[in-house]
Parts: structure tokens; C-alpha cells; sequence
């Protein structure tokens, strides 16, 4: 097959070879009659091929006519078509072909050249980004006689516009101003947009109050505000930004307002009021009627309602794209998936990336695929639609590049579900052949699948080799040694979170309390080793990470590391305990049922400010008061509710629920009475909230319906509790 390119060199060559036998065989006519007629021949042609648009054949005809010793030649009109057609030429040879054009218009053509024919010189070197060779035409022009003028200048600031040569362009301006050429609108656009490309905004906007102050010869157009309001969204200065929307939505001639310029108006007011944006967005139709909004339209507005917390009015708009029959492109969908990645809805998400490959046959890039894999780690992922996105994702993986952040998110969404097969297969395919860089965060969620699946001791394995890694890396760190290829530094949010998970009691029903070492849970030695491993590799603990421990102890109820913990709290010389820690402290007892080791914790944190800088806050009292319930120690509650009351400590409903159940613990029907007074004088009920009165819960009621069957309390009773439960939350 012959390429486009071969053939037209194929008809050129049989055009050449025909005007050869042609003139070899009319060379017995008559000399003028030949030239004559194939001079108007050659022009026709030239004319056809300027109309049709083809550079090649134009200069083809163009170099016949010329070849012809008389005749009729191009005149002035056809010329200056001929460089319309040449300037927009791509090739170094069209700027060749211009200028001998201009040669050939002082030669053969008689024609002299004036400034219009010099201008597409100009511009012809500006399209190829040779500014310095656009600038000499200046001085070609002024050699022979041609004086530049306000076009001249204009076309030259062009060139430097397109080549972001600021600097030269500057320097353009004030050779005009010297030379007495007053700049016009054409002049400041081109000068406020190349301002706006480079970023320098305070120039621009300088430059723009310098353009309205002087408007004899340069008035502001649509371009002009357009460009000035682009520049005050991207620099923020709402100012400018506000007085050009409101010059432009007060103009009587409102068709001179096109697309472009209603956009920015909605981008800038997207930045300072989605409400703005909606009503002009209504207005539209009524107040700029000749204007047909397109995608970016819609993109800027869908942007605008998600940033603004209005995802249900995204959508609607969303419906008017389409009822416009205007088709999203990869933005809109990148825009709304954003969202859902914002809110962790990993299963709309995917919707919305598979209607954009398969019913839009749009293809996904980089940037979306790393924002809808980010969303695996969203705590409401299930496991079907991590199903669907690992799937995707392995459609994609050999045309898309995912970042190590968006692996690990659904590694870490894998591996809080469990799946430790999975979560091995990514890493094995992705990072083992170092085709990411893994970090602490690949490695702690690999770990964290297999806790999380009930593999400890593979979860054990990983880790101590790991923990020597870490050793080597930080050896070679200390002996300035060459690192490591992989340099793995372990921290607190590493040990922190792999506690945290261990302190999730597989088999909560078979638990008991225990103060022997040897009955400890292999999951709490495990959280307990990797605490011990901290200090020696000089990683401090921190708060989050002793009351994961302390959360650890909690659920497996084993006192015996509970009090080790509480210990090395105490000559923890790096800790400062928050309430945080002596919550957690409080809760860890209270699940060992050792009601004493609470109330002296509570007693610490409920001295006067002079003796501790720690106060209780409401978990602290929900949590005293539930293990003085669970402790029998009913009277002991008392007195610390008379105190609270006292300090006048601000309760909550929680508080309350919790005192109430205590309370009702108490034998006999003494207590719940207590219980019941307390919630009729001293809470408010849903539908009527009162200041300073928590607001009773159906667990305030349920709880004392409960009690009232458990202390056989008479039936009518019973029913009269049951009707006032539902007449407060039917």
C-alpha cells in the first residue's frame, strides 16, 4: 500500500513529467499563444490550491507561474492569500517560501511588499517558536522602509506569547510606548494572558487597572475580563474577581458574553458560595438565552456542589448533563468519583467507573484509578465490592500505573477483612519484584491480614523478619554504610496498629479472667512481645499506643498484663497520661472485675486541680459508675453522684443510663425507685428537650423495664413501663 505522503510525491512527479512532454510538444505553437494560456493555467491553479488549503500544491503552482517568461503574474490580492495560506505552515521551509514570497515581490511580481505581507512573516516564525528571527523582521522593515506600526507590534507580541518569553514581551511594550504607538485591546489581552500563563498575577492586574484608566485606545472586552477573572480565581483575589462578575452580569448587551466567560464567572463563584453558583446557574436560560452551556459547564458546577457538601444537587445536575444530551467525559466522572472517595462509598464509586468504561467507553487514567482504589480502605467496603474492585483492578494493572498509597489502601482493606491470601497475592505481584516501592505501611497491613485471618504465627514470622530488617537498616544508617534497597523504618503507628488488632478477641464467649501468665492469650503475648520489642529498638511509645494495649488487656481480661502495663505507665519518664490513658486504665480493671483498681484510679483523677493537672470527663464517670454497679458497690455510686452534682459536673445521658443501671443493681425495689425518680425529675423526654435536662434514651427505659421484670414486679406494672415506652418513641 502506498502512504498518502508517497502517493502525492508520485503525482507530483507524473505533473512534472507531463509539463515536460507538454511544452517539449507545443514548442511548434506560436511562443506567446503557449505562454499565454499555460500562465493563466498555472494561476488557476494556484488560486484552487489556496482555496483548498494545500500549502504544497500553492507553492508547486506558485514556482510554476513564476517559471513562465511572461504572462499575467499573482497580483496583490493572491499574494497575500497565498502567505495567509503559508504562515500557518509548520515546516521551516514555509517560513523559506515566505520570504522568498517578499523577494520575488520586489523582483518578478513588481509588487512592493507593505506591512501586511511582512506580518505574515512575523507570525510565521512565532507559530514555529523563533521569536528572536520574528523580532528581526523589525529591522528588515524599517532597511526598507516600511515603519512598524500598532499590527506590526501586536503580531510580534504574539510570537512572544506563544514562546512565554515574558520578559521580551515586556520589553516589546516599552519600545511601542518610546516609539509613540498607543497600545490597543488587542495589545493588552495578548500582554494580560501571557501574564496569566506565567503566574504572575499582581503584574496582571496591575496591568489591567493601568488598561482601565487609560481606555482611549483600549477598551476591556469580554476577552479582557474573562482573562483578568481566570486570574483572580487561580490567585484567589476576590475583590477584582467580584467587581468583573458584577461588570459583566450588568451589561446591557449581554450577547456579547459568550461561554467562555459565563465559566469563569460560575468557577469564581464556586470558590465563595455554592449557593451563588446554583442561582446563576437557574438564571441562565432567562438571562443569557443565546448561550448553550457544554461540559465544563457542568463540570465546574458538579465540582462546585461536592466541594460544597451538596452531593444529591451534584447529581440532579449530573441528570441535567445528560438531559442536555451532553456526554461526560473523564473529568465529570473523576470529579464524582472524587466525591465518593471523600464519603468512602466504594460501592457507587464503581458504579460510576464502570458506566464510564462500559456504557461511555470512556478509558480510565491514571489519576482515577488511584482515587477509586484509595476508597478500599474505607471502613464500609464490603467484601463484594472489594471483590469488584480487585477485579478491575487486575483488568487494568498493565495499562494503568497505581502509586504504592493506592496499593496499600487495598491492601488495608483486604487485610481488615481478613483475607491474607489476597492481600499476599498483591504484594507478591506488585511490590516483591519491585514494581512499587513498598513502604511501613505495605508491610504493616500484610502483617495485619494474616492477624486478622487468625495466622499469628505467619503474622509473627513477617514481623520478626521485619524487625531485623529494621536493625540492619538502622545499623547501616549509624555507619553511613550504603542503605538498603528497601529501607524499612519501624514507628509507632506501625506497632500501634498491629496491637490494636490483636487486642480483637477471636473467641470473646470462651474468656475468663486470669492472673496466671501461663493462661494468657497467644494474640495478648503477641501484642505484649511486640510492646517489649519498642524501647530496645528506640521507638517511644505513645498514648495511642498504650491504650491499645490497655484495650488489649481489656478484652482478653487477663490482669496479669494489665498490671505490667500499668507499671511501665507509671516510670514511663516520656509519658504524660492524658484522661485518654486513664480511661482506658479504668475500663481494662472494670472488664477484670477488679472494682477496687477503678475506684482508686477514679480517686486520682477526681482530686482538686492542685493535685492532679487530669480531669474525669463523662466516660470516665459512665465507667466508675458501671463497675460500681457490676461490684455491688451501689453506695459507693452515691456518693460519687452527690459529688458530681456538687461540682456540678455536666452529665450526660450516658451518665445517667449508667447511674440508672446501677441503681436498679441494688437489691430489693429500693434502688429502682431511686432509678425511676431520677428519670422523671431529672431528664426530659424526647419530643419536649429541656435545658440542663439530659434527654432520655430508649436505653434509660428498656433498662428499667428490664430490672422492673428481673425484681418480679407485678404485671400491671410492667404494662404501665411498656405504654410509657411507646407513647415516648412510637
Amino acid at each position: 500500500m502506498f502512504s498518502r505522503k508517497g502517493t502525492q510525491s508520485v503525482a507530483f512527479g507524473l505533473s512534472d513529467l507531463l509539463h515536460s512532454f507538454q511544452t517539449i510538444r507545443l514548442n511548434t505553437k506560436p511562443t506567446c499563444r503557449y505562454n499565454s494560456n499555460q500562465t493563466q493555467s498555472d494561476l488557476t491553479t494556484l488560486r484552487r490550491a489556496i482555496g483548498r488549503g494545500n500549502i504544497q500544491h500553492a507553492r508547486f503552482a506558485y514556482e510554476n507561474l513564476l517559471r513562465q517568461p511572461s504572462g499575467p503574474k499573482a497580483d496583490r490580492d493572491v499574494v497575500r492569500k497565498l502567505l495567509l495560506l503559508a504562515r500557518h505552515g509548520k515546516h521551516r521551509q514555509d517560513i523559506e517560501f515566505i520570504k522568498t514570497v517578499l523577494n520575488d515581490m520586489k523582483g518578478p511580481l513588481k509588487i512592493v511588499p507593505q506591512h501586511f505581507e511582512y506580518h505574515a512573516l512575523i507570525f510565521a516564525y512565532g507559530l514555529q517558536h523563533l521569536p528572536e528571527k520574528a523580532y528581526d523582521v523589525l529591522d528588515r522593515m524599517r532597511r526598507e522602509g516600511v515603519t512598524p506600526n500598532l499590527y506590526t507590534y501586536n503580531t510580534l507580541l504574539g510570537c512572544y506569547k506563544r514562546s512565554n518569553n515574558l520578559n521580551q514581551a515586556q520589553l516589546l511594550f516599552q519600545e511601542m510606548i518610546l516609539n509613540k504607538i498607543k497600545p490597543d485591546t488587542v495589545t493588552y489581552n495578548t500582554l494580560l494572558h501571557l501574564l496569566l500563563r506565567t503566574g504572575e498575577f499582581d503584574q496582571l492586574f496591575a496591568l489591567y487597572q493601568h488598561m482601565i484608566e487609560d481606555q482611549e485606545t483600549a477598551k476591556p472586552d469580554i476577552y479582557t475580563y474573562s482573562t483578568v477573572l481566570d486570574a483572580a480565581v487561580k490567585s484567589g483575589n476576590q475583590r477584582i474577581g467580584t467587581d468583573i462578575c458584577d461588570t459583566v452580569l450588568n451589561m446591557k448587551k449581554r450577547d456579547k458574553v459568550d461561554l467562555n466567560m459565563l465559566n469563569n464567572i460560575l468557577r469564581f463563584k464556586a470558590e465563595i458560595d455554592l449557593n451563588q453558583v446554583l442561582a446563576l446557574y437557574y438564571d441562565i436560560p432567562d438571562q443569557f438565552p443565546h448561550i448553550r452551556l457544554d461540559r465544563v459547564t457542568f463540570n465546574i458546577l458538579l465540582d462546585a456542589c461536592l466541594k460544597g457538601g451538596n452531593p444529591a444537587k451534584a447529581y440532579m445536575l449530573f441528570r441535567d448533563m445528560k438531559k442536555a444530551k451532553l456526554r461526560p467525559d473523564i473529568i465529570t466522572y473523576g470529579t464524582l468519583i472524587d466525591a465518593e472517595s471523600r464519603i468512602g462509598n466504594l460501592r457507587d464509586a464503581i458504579q460510576l467507573f464502570e458506566d464510564m468504561c462500559d456504557d461511555e467507553l470512556i478509558e480510565p487514567n491514571d489519576r482515577i484509578m488511584t482515587s477509586l482504589v484509595n476508597i478500599a480502605s474505607s471502613k464500609s467496603a464490603s467484601a463484594h465490592d472489594l471483590d469488584r474492585l480487585v477485579s478491575i483492578v487486575n483488568k487494568f494493572q498493565s495499562t494503568l500505573k497505581l502509586d504504592t498509597r493506592a496499593y496499600n489502601s487495598l491492601m488495608y482493606g483486604l487485610a481488615m477483612q481478613g483475607r491474607s491470601k489476597q492481600v499476599q497475592g498483591l504484594y507478591d505481584s506488585v511490590f516483591r519484584d519491585i514494581h512499587c516501592q513498598p513502604d511501613i505501611a505495605t508491610f504493616t497491613h500484610l502483617i495485619l491480614a494474616y492477624i486478622n485471618d487468625d495466622y499469628l504465627d505467619d503474622a509473627m514470622e513477617i514481623y520478626y523478619t521485619l524487625r531485623e530488617h529494621h536493625k540492619k537498616c538502622r545499623d547501616e544508617n549509624i555507619s553511613s554504610h550504603r542503605p538498603s534497597e528497601i529501607p524499612i523504618q519501624l514507628d509507632t503507628t506501625f506497632y500501634s496498629t498491629l496491637i490494636a488488632s490483636l487486642s480483637n478477641n477471636m473467641t470473646p464467649g470462651h474468656t475468663i479472667t486470669t492472673d496466671d501468665a501461663y493462661e494468657s492469650s497467644p494474640r495478648l503475648i503477641a501484642a505484649m512481645t511486640m510492646f517489649n520489642d519498642m524501647r530496645p529498638l528506640r521507638i517511644q511509645p505513645t498514648l495511642h499506643t498504650y491504650t491499645a494495649m490497655l484495650h488489649a488487656c481489656g478484652q482478653y481480661r487477663d490482669r496479669y498484663v494489665l498490671n505490667q502495663i500499668h507499671q511501665q505507665i507509671k516510670v514511663d519518664m516520656y509519658l504524660d497520661p492524658d484522661i485518654g490513658i486513664y480511661n482506658a486504665l479504668m475500663d481494662a480493671y472494670n472488664r477484670t472485675e477488679d472494682g477496687d483498681a477503678v475506684l482508686d484510679i477514679w480517686q486520682t483523677i477526681s482530686m482538686p486541680a492542685s493535685y492532679s493537672d487530669v480531669r474525669p470527663d463523662t466516660t470516665s464517670v459512665s465507667i466508675v459508675l458501671d463497675s460500681c454497679g457490676h461490684n455491688g458497690l451501689v453506695n459507693r455510686a452515691q456518693s460519687i453522684w452527690t459529688w458530681l452534682k456538687k461540682t456540678n459536673f455536666k452529665l450526660n445521658t450516658n451518665n445517667y443510663n449508667s447511674y440508672i443501671e446501677c441503681l436498679c443493681r441494688a437489691r430489693g425495689r429500693a434502688g429502682w425507685d431511686l432509678a425511676y425518680e431520677l428519670v422523671k425529675n431529672e431528664m426530659s423526654v424526647p419530643e419536649n428537650p429541656m435545658h440542663a435536662k439530659p434527654v432520655l434514651d430508649q436505653k434509660t427505659v428498656n433498662t428499667l423495664i428490664s430490672f422492673a421484670r428481673k425484681k418480679n414486679f407485678d404485671s400491671n406494672e410492667i404494662l404501665s413501663l411498656e405504654y410509657w415506652k411507646s407513647s415516648l418513641f412510637s
